[in-house]
């Protein structure tokens, strides 16, 4: 437990500081045609939702966050949302889950994970992973790349039969 809160106080430390270096430097990209998307971000540590909350908004997107995973499924049902960003690790449940239920019901939801902590599921998802602590350009990047692409994530389909000639015999 004591290694699990100290590598809580240490991500809390680095969020802090990296809010200290956002504010400080102001550094915003230009508002592009589509930055008028929305984005709900669903992280169950208040500063780590308010630290992207305010890079993306800097940054020209409409950013909706919450703690709660449940309230974000009533969010994403009630309004469309063009990127589900979602830490893993969350009470209640975890963001894999939520990703899955909020495709069900809006196929076009993008999603982004944010995670400290790196595991098999979360990189066998197929869905894109940003490690936290992250830097802002680190954040700003992925997202626009993600909303940028043609669609959303689909899962990997089933591994294709080899072609006659490769692989084992």
């Amino acid at each position: 437990m004591l290694a699990k809160t100290v590598g809580y106080n240490q991500l809390a430390l680095a969020f802090r500081l990296q809010r200290a270096v956002c504010v400080r430097e102001r550094t915003v990209s230009e508002p592009s045609e589509e930055a008028q998307q929305t984005i709900l971000v669903v992280d169950d540590e208040p500063e780590v939702r308010a630290l992207v909350r305010e890079i993306l908004t800097l940054n020209g997107y409409n950013v909706i966050d919450t703690g709660d995973p449940i309230e974000a499924r009533r969010i994403a049902e009630a309004q469309p949302i063009n990127l589900l960003l979602t830490d893993v690790v969350m009470p209640i449940m975890s963001g894999l889950d939520l990703a899955k239920r909020v495709e069900a019901t809006s196929p076009s939801t993008k999603v982004i994970l944010m995670s400290g902590y790196s595991t098999a599921a979360v990189k066998g998802s197929g869905r894109p992973l940003i490690t936290k602590p992250f830097r802002t350009n680190d954040l700003v990047n992925t997202v626009k790349q993600v909303l940028d692409s043609k669609s959303a994530f689909r899962r990997p389909g089933p591994p294709s039969e080899p072609k006659p000639g490769f692989g084992p015999r």
